[in-house]
C-alpha cells in the first residue's frame, strides 16, 4: 500500500481520515433514516394485511416506487399475487396517499 505525502508531512492522512469520518457520518445518517422508514412500513404493511400474511411475508423495502415484500414458500408467493396482491397495492396506496407506490413485487427467500 503505497502512502500519499503532502508538503507538510503527514497532512495527506489526515485529510483522509476527515474525509473518511465525514463518509462514515453520513452513511450512519442515511442508514438511521432508512431504518426508521422500514419501521414505518412494516407498521403499515402489519395495519394492511391479514394475520395469516403476515406469518409469511416480511415487507424489505421500497425502490423506484415499488414494494418488495420476502415471502417464505412459492406456495405462499402464488397466493399472495393470485388473490391478494391487488387488493394489498390498493391498501398500500390508500396508506400512503401520495400514490407513489406503483406495484408490490413479491420474491421467496428466508424470513
Amino acid at each position: 500500500m503505497s502512502k500519499i505525502l503532502h508538503r507538510g508531512g503527514t497532512q495527506g492522512k489526515s485529510d483522509n481520515v476527515k474525509k473518511l469520518g465525514d463518509l462514515v457520518r453520513k452513511t450512519a445518517k442515511v442508514l438511521k433514516a432508512r431504518s426508521k422508514a422500514n419501521r414505518g412500513l412494516s407498521e403499515k404493511w402489519a395495519a394492511i394485511a391479514d394475520q395469516d400474511i403476515l406469518e409469511h411475508t416480511d415487507v424489505k423495502g421500497i425502490n423506484k416506487g415499488v414494494l418488495y415484500v420476502k415471502v417464505d414458500s412459492a406456495t405462499w408467493l402464488h397466493y399472495i399475487t393470485a388473490f391478494k396482491k391487488e387488493g394489498l397495492l390498493k391498501s398500500v396506496q390508500s396508506e400512503y396517499r401520495q400514490r407513489y407506490i406503483s406495484d408490490i413485487r413479491f420474491y421467496v427467500g428466508n424470513l
